[in-house]
């Protein structure tokens, strides 16, 4: 009967102690450390079966026995947990280490990469620029030389009427005027007063389309608009002042289509 209660006693300590135990390891290590579990029953099986004692002592000395390893097991536990935490930190730590000179790396790489766009950037901006300014320069150009090509249209048929004044204005004045007063002339009266009208009328044709005669007489020389053809003594007039036109000049609006032909004076030799 002793017997019999002991090993009742001794299973249900067992029993109590493996269940203390696996709460333990399942608290310390997570439900999945059943090694640990059944390294530590084992411990506690062959404690309470080398000791040879009967009735209280030996119970006590298994509960004992249980308890220990159960705090053995407890503390490794931890311990394994610990070192797993330090370790898992240490990588950890290299693995960001490594990270952060991985992303300098990039950093730097990114920082060229902007400095060279930058500078490129700056190039395209500058010849864009440039671009810029020499196309205004060509429309300019182009505008200007089709406003002169419509201004200066003419410019090559008037230049060849310039003859026609000219020879207009030679037969009006080579008529005397005591021939055009009485009435025996009077058929040269009317073709003086026809060619007369004829040079007023290609005057009024020339002034319409910006063809103006140049006024030259005692004005000072000017090599843009003048021809001097010689020069003669005259005191009074300054020394480089036109004193003869031998050919009026013309000009399309701005622009001089023939100089004047003009004698200069100079001053007067003692």
């Amino acid at each position: 009967d002793d017997s019999k209660t002991m090993a009742s006693i001794v299973a249900k300590a067992r029993g109590g102690a493996r269940k203390l135990l696996a709460h333990l390891v399942v608290r310390q290590q997570g439900p999945s450390s059943s090694s640990s579990f059944l390294r530590y029953s084992t411990a506690i099986r062959h404690t309470t079966n080398n000791f040879a004692v009967s009735g209280t002592s030996r119970r006590g000395i298994f509960i004992r026995a249980s308890l220990y390893e159960a705090e053995k097991g407890s503390a490794e536990t931890e311990k394994k947990t610990e070192d797993s935490e330090t370790d898992a930190t240490e990588e950890e730590k290299a693995e960001v280490e490594q990270l952060q000179e991985q992303l300098f790396i990039q950093v730097d790489q990114l920082h060229e990469q902007l400095q060279t766009a930058e500078e490129s950037a700056a190039d395209f901006k500058e010849k864009y620029a440039r671009s810029l300014a020499e196309m205004e320069n060509i429309r300019q150009r182009a505008q200007r030389d089709v406003q002169n090509a419509n201004k200066f249209a003419v410019q090559g048929f008037a230049k060849a009427l310039l003859d026609v004044a000219d020879n207009l204005e030679r037969a009006t004045k080579a008529v005397p005027e005591e021939k055009l007063s009485g009435d025996e002339n009077a058929h040269l009266k009317a073709l003086h007063d026809g060619v007369v009208l004829t040079e007023k009328t290609l005057h009024e044709i020339f002034e319409k389309h910006h063809v103006v005669k140049m006024n030259a007489l005692n004005e000072k020389f000017d090599p843009n608009i003048h021809e001097g053809m010689f020069e003669f003594e005259c005191a009074e007039r300054e020394p480089g002042t036109v004193g003869q036109v031998i050919q009026e000049g013309w000009k399309l609006h701005e622009r001089v289509i023939r100089p004047a032909r003009v004698g200069t004076t100079k001053k007067p030799s003692a």
